[in-house]
């Protein structure tokens, strides 16, 4: 169970409201299909109000029509989501690296990679985060090998910090994604979470449960 490091009755409002909606978007040309990943933006809402947070993924499609583009297009995209790639894409060959395809258990199908997640201050501190990386992580991972993200903290301040202080920022994210079932492996891989495993898709189950938990716990501390 993921711990709250806030009281309840701090939440603004039900957790259970929580929603989530997908977005993609490609190119659409006569000149042949050379994306080779999708884009989605995932907004996290309240119910029916404004959003309260963002999550992007993004997936690369390894099938033979699109190698080696998936890498080209993520390259061209951001600087940190083409090393992530690369830490499991064998450049040279156009496909999965031996050592990811050693350690998976398939690596007939694409590679989605979790690449941010942002929340609003104001629904910090409860566990949220997992709980929803998980449901999008699932919702979009039908048909992937694998999926990828990293620990690097997205909203870490410009300014330099102690080399300390970066550590802790990052062992805290590794936490948050080990409890959805990212585990790290050997370089280069990264933190990997494998769909075909067992583990995995408990956890998403108990993130589920969480979620139910911090919403009973809320509605109890209304009526104190």
């Amino acid at each position: 169970m993921i711990s709250s490091k806030r009281s309840v009755d701090e939440l603004p409002g039900n957790p259970r409201k929580l929603n989530l909606e997908y977005q993609s978007s490609h190119f659409v040309s006569s000149e042949g299909d050379e994306n080779g990943f999708d884009e989605w933006d995932v907004s996290i809402r309240w119910g029916q109000f404004p959003e309260i947070g963002r999550m992007r993924l993004f997936r690369l499609r390894m099938d033979e029509r699109f190698s080696p583009f998936p890498f080209s297009d993520a390259e061209a995209y951001d600087t940190q989501l083409s090393n992530l790639v690369l830490g499991v894409y064998d450049l040279g060959r156009g496909g999965y690296r031996q050592e990811f395809r050693d350690t998976m258990t398939t690596c007939d199908g694409d590679l989605l990679v979790l690449f941010d997640v942002r929340l609003d201050p104001a629904w910090r501190g409860f566990g949220l985060g997992p709980v929803l990386a998980a449901e999008a992580v699932w919702t979009l991972a039908d048909g992937c090998s694998a999926v990828i993200t990293d620990t690097h903290p997205t909203e870490f301040p410009d300014r330099p910090r102690p080399e300390a202080e970066y550590r802790r920022a990052v062992e805290k994210i590794a936490a948050l994604w080990e409890s959805v079932g990212f585990r790290r492996r050997a370089r280069p891989l990264g933190h990997l979470l494998d769909p075909g495993t067992d583990e995995a898709r408990n956890l998403r189950n108990e993130r589920r449960r969480d979620l139910d938990a911090l919403a009973d716990a809320w509605r109890e501390s209304l009526r104190r």
